[in-house]
């Protein structure tokens, strides 16, 4: 017969240990407690971190504070320079787009009468140009267009009986070789040929004439 063995299990559920050698009742605190240090020491490093960044601007923005005057000088010149440039530049344009009346107008005695005299002789400023944009941050000194218009403008009396064929007479010189390198067109415009009444009686013999002269454009290239 053979002896029977009795087995009596008198621990509780709560009471009974894993095969596994990781104690979950241990390992989840330990667990706990690491992930507050990590956060810890990541708030401590990041905290100063932002002190660092926040000390660096405060030192950048003291360093452009002191910079500025400088800088602002040093626009200031640039500006000033490019200013200088245009201008420099805009007469070169004048120096190349010169029409020379002197040689021409040296002619030109011989060709008035002796009842001739004149008032004035002017060249007159070219048409107003238009308005810069108002967009442009810088505005464009001297001309805007690659032409302008140039003509001259001669202004006299006449004071002899044959006043109107003394003029004609200089209207035709202008037309002659001697001037069409300068005038391309000489007229008198429309009014402009009249007798001299402001003078009194006397001089109701004297004519007022204008003549205008089309001297061509002026090229600023």
């Amino acid at each position: 017969m053979n002896d029977a063995s009795l087995h009596l299990n008198l621990l509780q559920d709560d009471e009974r240990f894993g095969s596994s050698p990781v104690r979950a009742r241990v390992m989840i605190p330990l667990l706990a407690v690491l992930a507050v240090v990590g956060l810890g020491v990541w708030w401590l490093l990041l905290i100063a971190r932002v002190g660092n960044v926040t000390n660096e601007k405060t030192l950048l923005e003291t360093h452009c504070a002191e910079l500025k005057p400088a800088h602002d000088q040093v626009l200031a010149l640039r500006a000033r320079e490019k200013e200088a440039r245009a201008a420099v530049s805009q007469l070169g344009f004048y120096r190349t787009a010169r029409i020379r009346f002197g040689d021409v107008l040296g002619h030109l005695p011989q060709h008035v009468p002796a009842s001739i005299q004149f008032t004035e002789l002017r060249v007159p400023p070219p048409p107003l140009q238009p308005p810069p944009d108002p967009a442009l941050k810088v505005k464009p000194l001297g001309p805007t267009n690659l032409t302008e218009a140039v003509s001259l403008r001669i202004v006299g009396r006449a004071s002899s009986g044959t006043s109107s064929e003394a003029i004609r007479s200089l209207l035709e010189a202008l037309r002659k070789p001697a001037f069409t390198n300068l005038v391309r067109k000489a007229e008198i415009p429309k009014g402009a040929f009249r007798q001299d009444i402001a003078r009194g009686p006397a001089a109701r013999e004297n004519i007022l004439f204008e003549i205008s002269c089309d001297c061509g454009e002026r090229r600023f290239e």
